[in-house]
């Protein structure tokens, strides 16, 4: 008797597959280490150190990261790094609106401070997203994907 297997199944595994091995090149060190560095002029140093900020920043990075390795595909046909970055647009916000009302909930209400947070956001996740762009396109380069 043989196993049916669907497309969306195989689709998936091979998402998967993808993902762990543009994983391995992320190091949880640097990725605590880049999240200290942006935020920290924002927060006081207790708060940056603290798991309950800490990790969901890491975690939203690795979504944006995963993202742009996700999109790289485009770009290693031939698309610019605009032209993908806005493809995927709706999914870049959803994931800095994520982390933006994470960090607001620590933060106190200053008009200046908030449009300075919502900087610091976008900057921090367009960087991953950059990151996992062009790890992915030298993997597609590589033909390692």
């Amino acid at each position: 008797m043989t196993v049916i297997t669907t497309f969306s199944e195989k689709q998936r595994e091979k998402r998967w597959k993808f993902e762990r091995k543009v994983l391995r090149q992320l190091s949880l060190t640097e990725l605590r280490e880049n999240v200290k560095q942006q935020f920290q002029p924002l927060f006081p140093l207790e708060f940056m150190n603290h798991p309950y900020l800490l990790d969901p920043c890491i975690d939203t990075a690795i979504d944006a990261y995963l993202l742009g390795a996700e999109y790289s595909r485009f770009g290693y046909h031939g698309e610019d790094v605009t032209v993908v970055k806005a493809r995927c647009k709706e999914e870049l916000d959803e994931v800095q609106i994520q982390i933006f009302e994470l960090l607001e909930s620590w933060f106190l209400y200053d008009g200046i401070r908030m449009e300075s947070l919502a900087i610091c956001v976008d900057v921090f996740i367009h960087t991953w997203w950059e990151r996992g762009f062009f790890e992915g396109q030298k993997r597609y380069r590589l033909r390692l994907h």
